[in-house]
């Protein structure tokens, strides 16, 4: 995915997919292209910074 469309996501408060499961965007990092995530109905889910070319 690119950049300028997980921004889109994130500003439309939309999920995304990653590694077959679906996570919330918590924040977008502009300098390092990176999405702050954290997993979709996960008790205690800790939030991860992954790579906008490594979602789905």
């Amino acid at each position: 995915m690119t950049y300028e469309r997980l921004k889109a996501l994130y500003d439309a408060e939309a999920n995304v997919h990653y590694k077959g499961k679906l996570y919330e965007v918590k924040g977008v990092n502009e300098a390092n292209q990176t999405a702050l995530i954290s997993e979709v109905g996960a008790l205690f889910a800790e939030p991860r910074e992954v790579k906008a070319g490594e979602l789905d």
